[in-house]
């Protein structure tokens, strides 16, 4: 058997690989600069998942939170030591010898509890970080929820409009057919009126797609003519709660009110810090000095010494003491008044949102199950009476617009009460946007 040159075979090999390589890069270059993370139908939870993956401002949080986390460890450590090296230009003469440089190390350690209340500082900031990425969390969740709903009701609008299109096209079709068995002109004229209003209002709804989407697009950090397909449905929560129930929980889960009790417990170990600072630090070390041999022989002859050394600071400037404890006790103060202000304000945030949320899900149960099925019913009925020449043709345009109004109603309050469920997550810090008890109405 020929066996293949070894130089044959490396050759081979490495084309093989500048051609798999070409054929990679042609396949990259080829595909799309950015493929739709989307794809055909957007979702609200698609929405939220990308909003927290990509917003910088929320990211900018988290590595805040991150950040205080770490400095934990730096709080409560001691400080670093310190080495110090001293070089005699003239040496120093004694009994055993000339003194040529010297070597010192000392570690300060603060006073008893500064430590500890270091540390404790550095937690309240962390927790106080973690709060305020949760708040942010959800300041983006509703920002998205919005533009979302939104862009839904733009979508409903559009197919509503289309809808009520067709309808007038088949009532002009009937009145022209009327009109050639001899009945009057105006009821084909009043279609085409109705007719050429929606088609202007559909116009206008298309028209809005383009700023609706790069609403959400701002939202999404995301190029505003990047491509928004529209969203597939609009998730329904009910939420029953009761207003007071509901602030209770909020004080336990709102992250904003856990961001401001956190400053209060801050503003608390700065004042007991600043307190401390009256108290001394305290800096042990030891120091060795480099001695050479004596002129003359003695004992003890060129014998290094050691040093042990303590230190302590004087806090003896008792106006700068005075104003570091009292601007403690004014950051406090502050923190205290800013968590008594927002609980009040906050449970009447509360009760407005849930009066929002009331009056959406009346409306959509009303329009669902009462107003629309009765328009739809008039409506037919006027037609029928039409066709029967027992009806005036703008009776029956009324009809139609009646249907309209109905439609578009529910679809808004649909949009509404999902905005609305964002605004209370955001206030209480509980998630009302998805999880058990959806629907799509």
């Amino acid at each position: 058997m020929k066996h293949k040159n070894t130089k044959d075979t490396k050759s081979s090999t490495h084309w093989f690989h500048l051609t798999l390589r070409a054929v990679c890069l042609g396949v990259f270059l080829a595909r799309p600069a950015s493929a739709d993370p989307f794809g055909t139908n957007l979702t609200l939870q698609a929405a939220l998942e990308y909003g927290a993956e990509n917003n910088p401002q929320l990211q900018a949080a988290f590595n805040q939170w991150k950040g205080a986390e770490q400095n934990i460890t730096v709080q409560k450590g001691l400080p670093d030591p310190t080495l110090s090296y001293g070089y005699y230009f003239e040496s120093v003469e004694t009994r055993v010898g000339p003194q040529n440089q010297s070597f010192g190390l000392s570690q300060k350690f603060p006073g008893f509890g500064k430590l500890a209340l270091m540390k404790s500082i550095a937690t309240d900031q962390t927790v106080a970080a973690e709060a305020r990425y949760q708040r942010e969390k959800l300041n983006l969740d509703s920002t998205i929820a919005q533009a979302y709903a939104e862009l839904y009701y733009l979508k409903r609008s559009i197919d509503i409009t289309q809808d009520r299109i067709r309808l007038v096209q088949d009532l002009e079709q009937i009145a022209r057919t009327r009109y050639s068995a001899g009945a009057p002109m105006a009821p084909t004229l009043q279609a085409q009126l109705e007719m050429g209003r929606l088609e202007d209002r559909l116009a206008s709804l298309n028209d809005m797609q383009k700023p609706y989407a790069a609403r959400l697009n701002a939202a999404l950090n995301r190029p505003s003519e990047a491509p928004v397909p529209w969203p597939a449905n609009l998730p329904y929560r009910a939420v029953l709660a009761d207003p007071e129930d509901l602030n209770a929980q909020a004080r336990r889960t709102s992250p904003e009110l856990a961001e401001l009790t956190s400053r209060i417990e801050q503003g608390d170990h700065q004042l007991k810090l600043a307190k401390r600072e009256r108290l001394p630090d305290f800096t042990l070390g030891v120091q060795y000095i480099d001695t050479g041999n004596a002129a003359m022989p003695v004992a003890d002859s060129g014998n290094d010494p050691i040093i042990g050394t303590i230190g302590i600071n004087l806090p003896l400037w008792i106006g700068k003491n005075h104003a570091r404890i009292e601007a403690a006790a004014y950051q406090k103060t502050a923190a205290q008044l800013m968590l008594e202000n927002r609980e009040q304000t906050l449970d009447a945030d509360i009760r407005q949102t849930l009066f929002k949320l009331r009056d959406a899900d009346r409306k959509i149960n009303l329009y669902k199950e009462s107003l629309i099925p009765k328009a739809e019913q008039s409506l037919e009925v006027t037609r029928k009476s039409y066709e029967a020449g027992q009806m005036e043709f703008l009776n029956l345009i009324d009809a139609e617009r009646m249907l309209l109004e109905f439609e578009l109603a529910r679809e808004r309050a649909l949009a509404d009460h999902l905005i609305a469920r964002a605004e209370l997550g955001k206030l209480t810090g509980i998630n009302f946007l998805t999880g058990e008890n959806h629907e799509t109405h």
